[in-house]
């Protein structure tokens, strides 16, 4: 059994026998508790469903009034309020959370003299600078047993089209459209949650797949170092590479052209190759620059045979054009 609280907030004290009226005629098996306050009656109760025919009893009793979810025009008389919760603690009669607590809370309000605001169906949403559009769709509807009429929600968000063989919501009839729309909002955010995750799971394999080829690049340049193959250095280098270390932010020595670098790996000077460079786990990615940063072990000037090599850091940015490598900055 999934209990209902429903609490009542009569604002004027004079409407207490007609409200009282309104409740004790749905014959309702449970307790019901009233508080007098100073400048109202709190009524409440709990049931095994939402006893809605209160509602219809109210405003069959008060038809200059109507209820609502949203206080947003002016400042009207709430005549009465009504809270209808359902913890979200409940479970169903198959022992399973309920999907959807009931929370809601809506306002005896004097019906506006204007037209009933219509809205656009059409609700837009940003994944990021991507908009994509939704649809909360209405139709009317009576309820069966009681023969009300109100709006139905249509169960498709993603459709502009509908047909007659789409789906409505069976789990409330609403009495007006706004509070129809709203509902059908709440409802299509299950939706839009589940669009954005795969959203951003399309995004990651996106930028794994235009990743894999700098990464691969650089991995293969790295490794060549390592091994000071040449061939394997100059690989994907561009003819206008441009090669520079920094120490402290400050340009240490830099060479420019594809030969010059072949001359410098070739040379006794060189300190870049033959280090076991490894890459650590991050990777910066902006645009066609990339950052990694490694570290290896280096050997000691003047030390004791026995002693341990140091572990050194660098930092070191790639700049790509297309499938060759156009800078090199190491940075220590």
């Amino acid at each position: 059994m999934i209990e209902t609280e429903v609490t009542l907030f009569i604002n004027r004290k004079s409407d207490l026998d007609l409200i009282k009226g309104a409740v004790i005629a749905q014959k309702i098996p449970f307790p019901i508790y009233l508080f007098e306050y100073e400048n109202h009656f709190k009524l409440t109760f709990v049931s095994d469903y939402e006893v809605r025919e209160i509602d219809t009893a109210i405003v069959d009793s008060l038809p200059d009034y109507e209820f609502t979810e949203e206080l947003v025009k002016g400042r009207k008389e709430i005549r009465l309020q009504i809270s209808r919760y359902q913890s979200e603690y409940q479970t169903d009669g198959w022992g399973r959370p309920i999907e959807h607590p009931l929370n809601e809370t809506k306002y005896l309000i004097r019906k506006s003299k204007s037209q009933t605001e219509e809205f656009n169906p059409n609700i837009k949403v940003l994944f990021e600078n991507e908009e994509r559009d939704y649809f909360v769709h209405i139709v009317d509807g009576v309820d069966k047993n009681s023969g009300n009429k109100g709006f139905l929600i249509l169960n498709e968000f993603k459709s502009k089209e509908l047909n007659s063989e789409t789906e409505f919501f069976k789990d409330r009839l609403y009495s007006t459209p706004r509070e129809a729309f709203q509902n059908g909002f709440y409802k299509m955010q299950d939706i839009v949650t589940k669009d954005f995750e795969q959203f951003e799971e399309d995004k990651k394999k996106a930028r794994r797949k235009r990743e894999r080829l700098p990464r691969k690049i650089i991995r293969d340049f790295i490794k060549s170092a390592n091994s000071k193959d040449i061939n394997g250095l100059l690989k994907n280098l561009h003819e206008n590479l441009t090669f520079e270390k920094r120490v402290n932010w400050q340009t240490e020595f830099e060479i420019t052209g594809k030969e010059n670098i072949k001359r410098y790996f070739e040379s006794q000077e060189e300190e870049f190759c033959r280090r076991d460079l490894k890459i650590r786990s991050t990777w910066d990615f902006s645009g066609s620059k990339v950052g990694i940063g490694v570290k290896y072990f280096a050997k000691r000037n003047g030390g004791y045979q026995s002693e341990k090599p140091s572990v050194e850091y660098r930092r070191i940015k790639f700049t790509l054009e297309g499938n060759f490598i156009l800078a090199i900055i190491e940075e220590k």
